[in-house]
């Protein structure tokens, strides 16, 4: 069985997020390869790398690795170790079973199967070399089908730190992009970033915390030319504006300029980002990106093509 150490020194070679590299996302990696039978798990399911709920993942920290874990860390396991084992390419969710509510009682994860293989050559260095470079292409192109699985779904959305439900976004390449910018940027670097406004393509005003619009002083009215999405980082005092490109409107010298003016009353400093779903859209557009502001592409992961401007 792989140590928590091990299992987070192999997380950090596939390139997975640092600040969600933890003992907790290692513990559910060492728990999804664990083929010892069980009782009590998913009717049909003989061990946990069958399937295991977020219950039976803390039970196995308790029993078998000595980890006490509260029950209510269930939400705080799913949301910052799972979530994005699963957004990495790393760990399927509901793969006996993909039209199942994510709210069931059965939600169960199993590790991708390459990823699974990857994981049983660490003993092997030669091995585990070789496997773990095309592994790491590999990931590339799952990320790309999890992209693709999107595209025909209505996008969910979950605003952070609220007691609201989820947003309901209409399908297509720009609501994709919404969601990776909420699910993914809004943490990047260890930040803690409110949403305060999100359009959906089919309604400019899905989201608007009225609250933060006031304390960021921006008027959000039909005539605004409002960015695609909004976020106040609470840890930096510092206002996240992304647009999100299927196609064409990246943030270049005339929108940075718009925006600016926007933004003229906010008493806070402003970063201005522009997300490309695409590396060729990116290209097509990379010499008009204005200084100062970053753009990412999404297929590719983000974090591994970030560029300052």
């Amino acid at each position: 069985m792989l140590t928590i150490g091990i299992a987070k020194e192999i997380l950090q070679r596939v390139g997975f997020p640092e600040q969600n590299c933890t003992d907790t996302t290692a513990i559910c990696v060492i728990a999804l390869q664990d083929r010892k039978p069980r009782q009590g798990l998913i009717l049909g399911h003989q061990c946990l790398a069958e399937g295991a709920r977020i219950t039976d993942i803390l039970e196995f920290a308790r029993n078998d690795l000595g980890k006490n874990y509260a029950e209510n860390t269930r939400e705080t396991v799913r949301k910052h170790s799972l979530k994005y084992l699963v957004d990495f390419g790393l760990v399927h969710v509901n793969k006996d079973d993909p039209t199942r509510p994510v709210n069931s009682g059965n939600t169960n994860y199993t590790l991708v199967e390459e990823f699974d293989g990857l994981l049983k050559t660490y003993d092997d260095p030669s091995l585990f070399s070789n496997k773990i470079q095309g592994f790491v292409n590999e990931a590339t192109i799952n990320r790309k089908k999890y992209l693709e699985s999107l595209e025909n779904h209505k996008v969910q959305i979950e605003v952070p730190f609220k007691s609201h439900p989820l947003l309901l976004l209409s399908p297509g390449d720009h609501n994709i992009i919404e969601k990776l910018i909420v699910d993914e940027l809004f943490i990047e670097e260890g930040r803690r970033t409110y949403l305060v406004y999100l359009g959906d393509t089919r309604n400019k005003k899905k989201y608007i915390d009225e609250e933060l619009v006031e304390r960021i002083r921006i008027s959000v009215d039909e005539h605004a030319k409002l960015p695609d999405v909004i976020g106040f980082d609470e840890s930096n005092n510092e206002v996240m504006i992304f647009e999100a490109v299927a196609s064409s409107g990246p943030v270049d010298f005339l929108r940075k300029k718009e925006l600016e003016v926007l933004f003229a009353k906010c008493p806070y400093s402003l970063r201005m980002s522009t997300v490309f779903l695409k590396r060729s859209v990116f290209q097509k557009f990379s010499n008009n990106i204005a200084p100062g502001t970053s753009a990412y592409i999404a297929e590719t992961k983000m974090k591994a093509v970030y560029e300052t401007f």
